[in-house]
């Protein structure tokens, strides 16, 4: 069995998803006031964290165990650059999750606004994270 596959099919299905969240769900709710902006990014949060941290984890999984399997070193580098993805998500990202998940939509304001206009230049680099990892476990196929 081809692990690498695996990581590399798991990691394109995260950047998708991620990729799909910055140029579209995201800039679609430009469009809404502040507090239907933060009521609609709040909606969707679980269900997008919960698909993306297990890709994330899994596409870590499979990376590793491809490195185990064949030796190669870029099986390592695409594991790396998927868990740097965590520690983005961790470091800089949750915590604004937190703030904009305890914040009542009624009380949204244009420091909100701002809040997920960070949020959404965080998710890019986890975006560009998760495509190093694809280009890295594809060239190790």
């Amino acid at each position: 069995m081809e692990f690498g596959a695996i990581a590399l099919a798991i990691m394109a299905a995260f950047t998708g998803a991620a990729l799909y969240i910055n140029i579209v769900e995201h800039p679609a709710r430009r469009v809404f006031l502040d507090a239907d902006m933060l009521a609609q990014w709040q909606r969707s949060y679980p269900r997008a964290r919960r698909m993306q941290e297990y890709l994330v984890m899994a596409g870590f999984f499979f990376g590793m165990v491809g490195l185990l399997w064949t030796g190669k070193g870029l099986y390592l580098t695409g594991s790396l650059f998927t868990c740097a993805i965590w520690v983005v998500t961790r470091k800089w990202i949750m915590p604004l999750n937190t703030t904009l998940m305890a914040t009542n939509a009624e009380d949204a304001d244009a420091g909100i606004r701002a809040l997920l206009e960070k949020w959404n230049i965080l998710h890019v680099v986890r975006t560009g994270l998760g495509f190093l990892a694809v280009l890295s476990f594809f060239a190790a196929l």
